[in-house]
Parts: C-alpha cells; sequence; structure tokens
C-alpha cells in the first residue's frame, strides 16, 4: 500500500470508518482506477491522481502532485467521518483553505476536488456552505450562476442598495423630491442640471426604474 493510501486509511480508522480488506491504491498513475483499494467503498476514489490539471482565467494550468505531495497536503485535512466537513487546517484565506505547489498557491478543495474526480473547468463549490471542507463528498463543478444561485437561496447574498451603496450619487430625500418636482410638471432636464445628474438617470428614478425601494 502507498504511503498516501496508509495515511488516509489510518486516519479514517481514527474516524471510526472502517477500512475494507486488503488491497492496494495506485497513486502515481492518473489514468488507472483506484485498484482493489484498502479504504470503503465511500472513499475509494479519494486518491486516484496525481497529476492534475486546473482551469484558471480560461487558461489551463498544469498542476503535477508528487506523492509526496499528495502526503503533504492531505496531512492538513481534518479527515472525520463520511458525512462530516473535513476542514483545512493551515492557511486560510476569506475561510477558504490555500495550498502551496510549485510557487503557485491553489484553493484546498479545488486541489480535493481534482486529486478525485478528474479535471474541470468549472468553479468547484460546496454543498456544505463551509468554505474550508475539503470532503470530496461536499463538493461539486459548478459555473458563477450556481454559485450565485446558491447565495441566494442560502441568504449570504449581501444587496447594498440606494443611499448605502458606495456609489450613491443621490439620497432618499432627493429621490422623493426630484419625483415630486416631476409631478408638478418639472421637465426632466431642468431637474437633472437641479441635482448634477443625467436626464436618463432622471426618467429611471421618475419610473420606478431606480431607487424601486422607495
Amino acid at each position: 500500500m502507498s504511503a498516501v493510501a496508509c495515511m488516509i486509511a489510518s486516519r479514517l480508522a481514527l474516524a471510526s470508518l472502517t477500512p475494507m480488506a486488503s488491497g492496494k491504491m495506485d497513486v502515481i498513475n492518473a489514468r488507472e482506477r483506484t485498484r482493489n483499494s484498502s479504504l470503503s467503498a465511500d472513499f475509494a476514489g479519494l486518491i486516484q491522481k496525481s497529476s492534475l490539471r486546473r482551469w484558471e482565467c480560461g487558461m489551463v494550468r498544469p498542476i503535477k502532485l508528487s506523492e509526496a505531495d499528495e502526503i503533504r497536503f492531505w496531512e492538513k485535512v481534518d479527515i472525520c467521518g463520511p458525512d462530516d466537513c473535513w476542514e483545512w487546517t493551515a492557511f486560510r484565506e476569506k475561510g477558504y483553505g490555500r495550498f502551496q505547489l510549485n510557487g503557485s498557491s491553489y484553493r484546498a478543495n479545488r486541489i480535493a476536488f481534482v486529486v478525485t474526480n478528474g479535471d474541470t473547468e468549472l468553479r468547484v463549490l460546496h454543498t456544505c456552505d463551509n468554505p474550508p471542507c475539503c470532503n470530496p463528498a461536499h463538493l461539486f463543478a459548478g459555473t458563477q450562476d450556481d454559485n450565485n444561485r446558491q447565495c441566494r437561496d442560502r441568504g449570504r447574498a449581501v444587496y447594498v442598495c440606494g443611499e448605502k451603496h458606495g456609489c450613491a450619487e443621490l439620497t432618499e430625500d432627493d429621490v422623493h423630491a426630484i419625483r415630486k418636482l416631476y409631478a408638478d410638471g418639472w421637465v426632466q432636464c431642468e431637474i437633472a442640471e437641479e441635482y448634477g445628474i443625467s436626464q436618463s438617470n432622471v426618467s429611471d428614478i421618475c419610473s420606478g426604474k431606480n431607487w424601486k425601494h422607495i
């Protein structure tokens, strides 16, 4: 059994998981699937590849992990039960684990996903909504739209509108006044000049396209 497989097996055993009977996991050959795994069936594909490819910003960046790199990676993961979050224990940035490899820094959850599932040009997202988690069972590939949808559905999206927005040129009182002036017969270009904004902005305010919340 390889050193990586031995390490994962022992840590799963410590987490009260039952490894399967004897077997050997092929860690080095990226083309071959795990054979006669010594791990439970739930984790049979955990360590499959040592040569990874990552798509980032439209460019393919090859990632090659030696067996020592893989050992170093999984040593920084708190491997628990199969349904638990396996949190990254080393350096984090904005909650996400960071893994240094060959002079580059990668998100730990992406490395965990690609090691297990292969290449992807998509984002690696969490089903558990826990940024430091590296449990492959909690990871999936998705688009930016998928990520935005998750944010909305789980209440993580923060929408700042009105005068609290950093680019706001008007206050809520200004908007009320603009709408009253328009209702009183002022033309939009006059209102725009009065408040130092564009006529189209005045039109959007008066029609309710902008500042919908008031």
